[in-house]
């Protein structure tokens, strides 16, 4: 069958186009920095809360949870996206002269693009797994709560991916090269066989 039409590429964004993106994602980003300080915060006043009225046997579970969501409060407010660090120079960039501002809206969506990408890689989703596994292990070994600690382990692990997750990462969609690998599906028929694959084309 005949061979798939490239895709046009699309035209570079302007920088108003850039500055946009920018200010939309440096708003989504302070709304998911406060909203899961929000939420772990709440979780470690509720752990610590309910001590006094919790059984002494199971004190040390909600100790173990209490710290954990503690912990990851503050890793959530004092570690904030790139884009919501660089808000106060977007306001400020009317500033510069004409051509610098140009490349400098380019950089900060190069390195904030970046960011973004790598706040959601492999290693953090390994980071929370393993935090999530100390975690409940601690309950479940060094204290001998079995249950309790899988139930940790487990709800710990889905709530950082949740917060992993749902991460803003929409600079993703806005092209930083002129150049741009795009992926096509092709099928064709070879042999009496039927073949697909993928094309690249820049």
């Amino acid at each position: 069958m005949p061979a798939s039409t490239p895709p046009l590429r699309a035209a570079a964004p302007d920088d108003a186009a850039i500055e946009a993106a920018l200010r939309e994602q440096a708003g989504r980003a302070r709304t998911h920095r406060y909203v899961w300080t929000g939420i772990n915060g709440a979780l470690a006043v509720g752990s610590f809360a309910l001590l006094p009225i919790v059984d002494r046997e199971s004190r040390p579970d909600f100790v173990v949870s209490g710290v954990g969501s503690l912990l990851s409060t503050v890793a959530t407010f004092a570690f904030p996206f790139q884009i919501d660090s660089d808000r106060a120079e977007l306001n400020t960039r009317g500033q510069l002269p004409p051509e610098t501002r140009r490349r400098r809206l380019r950089e900060l969506l190069r390195v904030d693009a970046a960011d973004e990408r790598e706040r959601i890689a492999l290693p953090w989703h390994v980071l929370n797994f393993g935090v999530s596994a100390l975690a409940g292990g601690i309950v479940a070994f060094g204290f001998h709560h079995t249950l309790s600690g899988i139930t940790q382990g487990v709800g710990g692990f889905a709530l950082g991916e949740a917060q992993l997750f749902t991460q803003p990462t929409g600079l993703n969609d806005y092209g930083t090269s002129s150049a741009k690998l795009v992926l096509v599906p092709t099928m064709s028929v070879q042999n009496r066989c039927v073949c697909l694959g993928l094309s690249g084309s820049w």
